[in-house]
């Protein structure tokens, strides 16, 4: 049985509240069903009096009825939802403030963005897709091989806005290119890339790790010197004082908690920075300003982001087949100047 409409002079008891339905809208505006359907949904083949299209817009804002947008993807097999997966990789707050604006223009484009939230114990990524049927699937890191073909079968574009877990380069995660190419320019030639200890992260800090390693190549520096850095800063003293013994005068560091580690390991030993060892983090943490010495790290724009994602999903919605299917820092280095990605200086790297 539909549900009632809701009518402020009812007097009778108030039972649970119910969602208004298309059957609600189509009584209420004295019309059928189909044609509640055809105006709530912009059909224009058929022919319906602007009176009688007025009459059910009017209808369905009186009760507040909202069209069920999934019910209408599975039906018409054009959804207007599309999934923003977000990686279970402590990124910050980037996932969020790039999902939000993401979110506002998607909305500017009728569509709804639905976050997933990756984890041991959370659903498949092919399972809920099976269930939204999105129009298009966004991430911050490719997927894997299984679910990015999945999704290709049954014609799902994927985003992703670093592609490839196990490259790194000037198309996809610069940021330890971008540490290097800072710490050349104030004249360190010997460079260490201080690595995470915690689980889950080896994807995004191999990938961090291979752009230090080949912009160290890149620029005639011998491969820098590894070591990983617990976040407790249990032993951080005697491996600051083995990296300065070696020559080394940098540090690139997976992230700015292992940066702010190292900082804790050369207070202990010591030591100095930028004086005896310099470091550089990456995701612009909100206290590096107010760390001893600040912080240089490397920042991601996320409204740069989220309009590269929202470039994509307009290209996909317009259904323009030449444009790639694939969202890159590579568009933005086309371009000249811009960059999703860059150096805030600081005094921690002189």
């Amino acid at each position: 049985m539909d549900a009632r409409p809701v009518n402020p002079s009812d007097d009778r008891e108030a039972g649970p509240a119910t969602l208004p339905t298309s059957a609600d809208v189509a009584r209420r505006a004295n019309v059928s069903r189909a044609t509640v359907s055809y105006v709530l949904n912009g059909v224009t083949t058929q022919k319906i009096s602007d009176k009688t299209r007025e009459a059910v817009r009017r209808a369905a804002e009186e009760l507040g009825y909202r069209p069920n947008r999934a019910a209408q993807s599975l039906a018409a097999g054009a959804s207007r939802i599309a999934m923003f997966v977000v990686p279970s990789v402590h990124l910050g707050e980037l996932s969020l403030v790039v999902s939000s604006q993401l979110t506002a223009r998607a909305a500017e484009r009728g569509v709804t963005l639905i976050a997933h939230f990756q984890g041991p114990t959370s659903r498949p990524v092919i399972d809920v897709a099976q269930d939204l049927r999105p129009r298009v699937v966004f991430s911050m890191f490719g997927l894997d091989a299984d679910t990015t073909d999945w999704l290709q079968e049954h014609g799902i574009p994927v985003v992703s806005l670093l592609p490839d877990g196990d490259q790194a380069g000037p198309g996809n995660d610069r940021s330890g290119w971008l540490q290097v190419e800072h710490l050349v320019s104030r004249g360190h030639a010997r460079i260490a890339y201080a690595d995470t200890t915690e689980p889950g992260l080896e994807a995004v800090a191999r990938m961090r790790r291979r752009g230090v390693v080949d912009a160290c190549a890149q620029h005639g520096l011998e491969e820098p010197v590894y070591e990983r850095f617990d976040l407790t800063a249990h032993g951080a003293q005697e491996k600051v004082r083995s990296l300065v013994g070696a020559g080394i005068t940098a540090v690139a560091s997976y992230n700015d908690e292992v940066a702010i580690t190292v900082l804790a390991g050369i207070r202990r030993a010591g030591l100095r920075c930028p004086e005896d060892l310099a470091v550089i983090g990456v995701d612009e943490m909100a206290i590096n300003g107010s760390m001893e010495p600040p912080l240089s790290s490397i920042e991601f724009d996320v409204s740069a982001i989220a309009l590269l994602y929202a470039d994509a999903l307009s290209d996909i919605l317009d259904g323009d087949p030449a444009r790639p299917r694939e969202a890159s820092t590579t568009r933005f280095l086309e371009g000249g100047d811009e960059d999703v990605m860059r150096v805030v200086v600081r005094e921690s790297t002189g």
